[in-house]
């Protein structure tokens, strides 16, 4: 069974300095908060608590499934990770949502193949990319030989960043996934670069209606706090919730 609901932020927090480095991206603030406040459908389930009668909750799956819709038709890229110093989109588990500068992204993994040091036949293997990059092959192949010719052979391929880099993550699976989200981070912020990383957890109605193992607002804030020592990244920390808005 399906309803619509209305997600919306219940609660928010920001750790190193990461209010001030928002006040930096209107145009991520503004279409983060439209995003995490839009309506959508997700699954209804029946969940059972120790010494509790069962109760309807919400499918963690499709709450993830409805908040991506929600954030890719606010422009940002959906599942991506980091592979040789680069962020690109593939299956394999990274990051849910992320923006970043594509032409400087795309600029560090030129560098790793092509570049001035390169890497053992880069000119072959960086062919192979384009669907990691989202490119089609002959227009992969195209932008390639258009960077050579700018460049030219066995150069590097220098660009000037011009937007910070925003990573982000839905988590509402086991409490334990947590800590594995913030290492993570650390390497991707030792590797490409971090600038704001947003952490969304379920807070209020929502963390009632998913598994009581799941991560949660409240745990959240507590690990970061725990850890500032050694996560430097500024931090948007998001306690979601949700209204029915109808069946």
């Amino acid at each position: 069974m399906k309803k619509k609901v209305k997600f919306l932020i219940y609660q928010e927090q920001f750790f190193n300095n990461g209010k001030a480095i928002l006040n930096t991206m209107p145009r991520i603030e503004d279409g983060l908060r439209e995003a995490l406040s839009m309506e959508k459908e997700v699954e209804l389930k029946i969940r059972t608590q120790k010494n509790k009668e069962p109760f309807i909750g919400i499918s963690a799956n499709s709450l993830n499934v409805a908040l991506r819709e929600c954030l890719i038709q606010y422009g940002f890229h959906n599942e991506t990770h980091v592979e040789n110093g680069t962020f690109i989109h593939s299956s394999k588990e990274g990051f849910d949502f992320s923006d970043y500068d594509e032409e400087h992204n795309y600029a560090h993994l030129y560098n790793y193949y092509r570049g001035a040091i390169g890497i053992r036949k880069g000119d072959e293997k960086i062919i192979g990319m384009n669907k990691k990059m989202g490119f089609e092959l002959n227009e992969w192949k195209g932008k390639i030989k258009e960077t050579i010719e700018i460049v030219g052979e066995d150069n590097d391929y220098i660009t000037n960043k011009e937007k910070l880099t925003v990573v982000g993550e839905l988590q509402f699976g086991n409490w334990a996934l947590l800590y594995r989200d913030f290492f993570r981070l650390l390497d991707a912020d030792n590797n490409p670069g971090v600038d704001m990383y947003v952490y969304v957890a379920a807070r209020n109605n929502l963390s009632k209606m998913i598994s009581q193992q799941t991560v949660n607002y409240a745990q959240a804030a507590q690990v970061i706090k725990q850890y500032k020592s050694i996560i430097k990244t500024p931090i948007w920390l998001i306690g979601l919730d949700i209204e029915d808005v109808g069946s």
